[in-house]
């Protein structure tokens, strides 16, 4: 639709309002408010983001994403610098390597095919650029390859608004096996926003490959009677640490959404660490369920208590949620307790009971959802993870 059919939706407004006499007060108001959606569809809703900004990959092809400031060290926009960065990431995915006469191929020109001294050839589309960053993109195939695919890589679409309590997008909620989903809040650089998301779903996937749980549970109840008044509290504390080695293989950035100035983003695992192909087909309550096919589903949480990371991070608050949910599938593994009682007597009595939890266990898992919700503005995350053996 073109400004001059708005201007007609216009006109046709007006005249609805000269011949308001012989139309209902109520069907007026609908014309008018029938209007302002087609004009808000119209100025609002319309695309204004290349698509594959939000999808750089599809099943018919794997894209990269490169990300600068809009200026370089000459006050030029940095076009090629940008696509440096994002042939930098093909070829450590694809683990090739790239030689000087690959870098100075990279051109300024809105759509570009090279050859790389691989043999391989690429294909950069134009650039997308913002305030303070440029993202480019290139994807593996030749620039005729475009004419084949059912959507367009230059097509434009809406940006995608995360809503974890709405499901939407879907992916945020599905069971896609080898998929993790990461978060970086805006920085200061805004440019190594989506840099921060790669790293955070390193460490989720480091988490999730072996991780080591060392931890002491503490459970002490106390129960006191002193000068007639009957108080009894229960106390829990834990200490010790999940730890894990740092994560080597490259990560596919496949899609994404925001969250206010969050952005929220799905990696994919290397095709060698594949562990199945197909998605779980999990029962509609398995929530509710303490296992799947053998398997332990275990629950980790953050935030429940109206608590925020020390560095106000939602990152780092999914992070603890899963290392929550390992500890919880470490303990089925094995678990030392260890009691102990102690009765004193002063003006009164008082019973005291200590437990001690040991868990030190090697454990793998797989995480088949995460949620979070928001409460007085402070994150409440919550992670299912699928014990892997």
């Amino acid at each position: 639709m073109g400004p001059s059919v708005v201007r007609s939706i216009f006109w046709a407004g007006m005249i609805a309002s000269v011949v308001g006499c012989n139309t209902t007060t109520e069907r007026y108001q609908q014309e008018i408010t029938q209007i302002k959606e087609v004009v808000k569809e119209f100025y609002v809703k319309g695309p204004h983001l290349p698509c594959w900004l939000q999808n750089p990959v599809s099943q018919e092809r794997t894209g990269f994403i490169g990300v600068t400031p809009v200026l370089d060290l000459y006050g030029q926009q940095a076009i090629k610098a940008s696509r440096k960065v994002a042939l930098n990431k093909l070829a450590q995915y694809y683990s090739l390597i790239l030689t000087e006469q690959d870098v100075r191929n990279i051109t300024n020109q809105d759509t570009a095919e090279i050859t790389l001294d691989s043999g391989r050839t690429v294909t950069f589309l134009p650039v997308h650029v913002t305030d303070s960053v440029i993202y480019s993109y290139v994807f593996d195939g030749a620039l005729d390859a475009i004419a084949r695919l059912s959507q367009s890589p230059m097509a434009q679409c809406a940006e995608l608004q995360c809503d974890f309590s709405q499901c939407t997008p879907s992916w945020l909620c599905d069971t896609t096996p080898n998929t993790i989903t990461s978060v970086s809040y805006l920085t200061v650089a805004p440019h190594q926003q989506l840099a921060q998301a790669q790293k955070n779903a390193g460490v989720i996937a480091s988490l999730l490959d072996t991780s080591h749980v060392n931890i002491v549970d503490t459970q002490t109840e106390l129960y006191q009677n002193l000068s007639g008044t009957e108080h009894q509290s229960i106390s829990r504390t834990r200490s010790g640490s999940v730890t894990a080695t740092e994560w080597q293989s490259p990560l596919l950035h496949t899609r994404s959404c925001s969250y206010g100035h969050t952005l929220v983003a799905q990696f994919t695992l290397p095709n060698s660490m594949t562990r199945h192909d197909i998605p779980l087909q999990l029962h509609e309550n398995w929530k509710t369920q303490p296992q799947f096919q053998g398997r332990t589903i275990a629950l980790g949480n953050f935030g429940e208590r109206g608590k925020m990371t020390p560095d106000t991070l939602l990152s780092t608050a999914i992070d603890l949620a899963i290392k929550d949910a390992l500890i919880e599938l470490a303990k089925v593994k094995g678990v030392e307790v260890l009691s102990g009682v102690d009765i004193r007597y002063d003006n009164g009595h008082y019973y005291l009971s200590n437990s001690y939890f040991s868990v030190n266990q090697i454990v793998s898992g797989e995480l088949i959802d995460i949620k979070v919700t928001y409460k007085n503005d402070l994150p409440m995350v919550y992670v299912w993870l699928l014990e892997v053996v």
